[in-house]
This record gives C-alpha cells, sequence and structure tokens, in this order.
C-alpha cells in the first residue's frame, strides 16, 4: 500500500511539472505593424491586420482574437477600436502554436501611420 502511494505522489508531482509544458503557449511578436481591415466583436474581440499571413500555423490568415476573460478586456478592445478609426497601424505578439481560427493576442503596439 505504501509503495502504490508512493507511486501516485510521484506522478502526481511529474503531472504537475509537466503540464504547463504541454500547453505553453509560443508568444510571438509579428514582423510589421499593419492596419486593421476588419473588427468583429463576437464572443471574443476579433479583428484582421492587412497584407501576408502572419501566423503560418493559423487556419484563418491574419485573425486574431483578443479574449473575453482577458483582464484587460476592455482597454484592448477601446485600444484597437481607436486604432482602427485613426487608421493606425498594430503590431501584435501572438501565439504561434495555435492552429485554429482564433490565435491569441497576448499584446499589442499601436502606432501612427
Amino acid at each position: 500500500m505504501k509503495k502504490s502511494l508512493k507511486v501516485v505522489f510521484i506522478t502526481m508531482i511529474f503531472m504537475t511539472i509537466l503540464s504547463p509544458i504541454a500547453f505553453a503557449k509560443d508568444w510571438q511578436w509579428a514582423d510589421s505593424y499593419r492596419t486593421i481591415n476588419i473588427l468583429y466583436p463576437d464572443v471574443n474581440f476579433q479583428f484582421y491586420l492587412e497584407g501576408d499571413r502572419i501566423d503560418p500555423n493559423s487556419s484563418c490568415a491574419n485573425r486574431f482574437d483578443i479574449w473575453k476573460e482577458d483582464a484587460n478586456y476592455e482597454a484592448k478592445v477601446a485600444l484597437l477600436l481607436l486604432a482602427f478609426q485613426n487608421s493606425n497601424q498594430v503590431r501584435v505578439m501572438f501565439d504561434n502554436s495555435d492552429t485554429g481560427c482564433d490565435t491569441s493576442v497576448k499584446k499589442f503596439r499601436v502606432k501612427n501611420k
């Protein structure tokens, strides 16, 4: 009994250590600033950037999401709306490991055109 509890305990420790590694994000900055083409508020806030494909792993070209659960969701959305309104350019830090149409954006920078 003691031996099996020891094995379970060691297994739990390894799973705790390895689980964040298995779901690690691959955050990467886009190579350039781009203009926002489309804004699409849905469950999450989605926006599209002009030009060539930024995230080669995404199944939707240049579609990025700000997740509703993000602690700074309102501030990020407000800044993106302002950037869109003023035709400012945006450079995103995105999760390069996303393969669906919902490429996560961790942070972004806005600059005047």
